[in-house]
């Protein structure tokens, strides 16, 4: 197999978390398993984040991968890998792009990570960037409202799965696996 047909998974984790926290590694492992390769990197100061650190990151990731590379965001982690995807040449396409609890505006209940959401996104722009698009968020999520989700995945026309009872998906809330996100990765082949 060459290096160009291997799946390549890049997840970025949300504030205050890290690559072993919530169903990170679980997902890595399974996807791993069918051959895939897959980063989960440490995103910088996590208690503290800074954008433009945050997008440094996932470039320094991204960049030296080869083939097709499918971004997955948790929280923060989305709206980082849609602002990088926004600095990124028009031209460049990736594999795809999945969303879990996206936002992509201030939220009172983390009003700390304002300078990652007061630009306005190029949705259309971000539209082109792969067609493969997924947003995946709960119907009782109380870090991100689910209508915040919504609209982003209506701003987007990502396709919606919406996982009942599912909180933020945080280990705390009983989420170290997230079976319905790796069915719908699995599903695209």
């Amino acid at each position: 197999m060459t290096q160009e047909a291997v799946e390549q998974y890049v997840i970025i984790h949300g504030y205050t978390a890290n690559p072993r926290a919530n169903w990170f590694p679980w997902l890595a492992t399974e996807l791993e398993k069918t051959g895939a390769v897959v980063t989960v990197p440490a995103m910088p100061s996590s208690f503290e984040p800074k954008l433009e650190e945050w997008l440094v990151t996932i470039k320094e990731t991204v960049s030296p991968l080869k083939g097709s590379v499918t971004l997955i965001g948790h929280s923060l982690g989305c709206i980082t890998i849609l602002r990088y995807l926004m600095t990124c040449p028009e031209t460049e396409t990736i594999a795809g792009y999945v969303l879990v609890s996206g936002f992509d505006r201030t939220l009172s209940t983390l009003p700390t990570l304002r300078s990652f959401t007061e630009e306005t996104l190029d949705y259309e722009a971000l539209r082109t960037r792969s067609t493969y698009r997924v947003s995946v968020f709960s119907d009782n999520d109380s870090i991100v409202d689910p209508e915040v989700s919504r609209d982003l995945a209506v701003s987007l026309h990502t396709e919606q799965i919406e996982i009942p009872a599912g909180g933020h998906f945080l280990d705390k809330e009983g989420f170290t696996q997230l079976p319905a996100l790796l069915k719908v990765l699995q599903a695209r082949k």
